[in-house]
């Protein structure tokens, strides 16, 4: 057991971490990995393949993924802003030439090919996006001189535009309904949430016909 007294940066992170959330994330990968065991080898096998190809990949990309879990929950709010920021400008970069240098798939240009990996980068533009909007909207209720709320919505607009040309409405969708429930627990009023929503739900709408 580790001691509260004990000031080293494991002591502090151990009593400071969610470990429910923690205990969650780790349940989800254990139940990845065994449905991965249960659905996977027939697929593998039909495809010619290892009837673990597909577990064996999974287990492998869990591992650097909770080295990365780790890494990221031993860091302070402020590190993790700043990390998220650099995250974002680097994944906008890469979601905005995706539609000009990306693989064509059913007709959308999604994924990128970087060092012989296929990366898609509106999955790493998504927690950025949110831990900075979830910010701005913290600093609207503290420093009024901030523009924080336009400075949102402007990059709410930014990133709908860019998955809108890949196209990735899925994606869209969910970045919109996440922006506006966090526009709501900021506490403005649920008619503008209602109001951005639908009006995001009729872009789309249009974009798709």
């Amino acid at each position: 057991m580790v001691s509260r007294t004990q000031r080293t940066p494991f002591g502090e992170w151990w009593w400071t971490v969610d470990k429910l959330t923690l205990a969650a994330l780790g349940a989800l990968m254990l139940a990845g990995v065994v449905l991965s065991l249960a659905a996977s080898p027939p697929v593998a096998t039909r495809l010619g393949l290892d009837p673990f190809y597909f577990v064996d990949r999974q287990i492998l990309y869990l591992i650097p993924t909770v080295a990365i879990l780790l890494g990221v929950s031993f860091l302070t709010p402020r590190q993790i802003r700043r990390v998220s920021l650099i995250i974002f400008l680097v994944s906008l970069v890469l979601v905005a030439v995706t539609p000009y240098f990306g693989a064509e798939i059913k007709g959308a240009r999604r994924w990128l090919i970087i060092f012989g990996v296929n990366i898609q980068p509106s999955e790493f533009l998504k927690p950025a996006f949110v831990v900075l909007i979830a910010w701005l909207f913290g600093e609207s209720a503290k420093r009024t001189d901030m523009p924080a709320n336009a400075l949102s919505l402007l990059l709410l607009l930014l990133v709908v535009t860019l998955l809108v040309i890949e196209p990735d409405f899925g994606q869209t969708m969910l970045v919109v309904l996440v922006w506006s429930a966090l526009f709501f627990m900021a506490g403005m009023r649920v008619n503008w949430v209602f109001g951005i929503a639908g009006a995001a739900a009729f872009g789309l709408t249009v974009a798709y016909f």
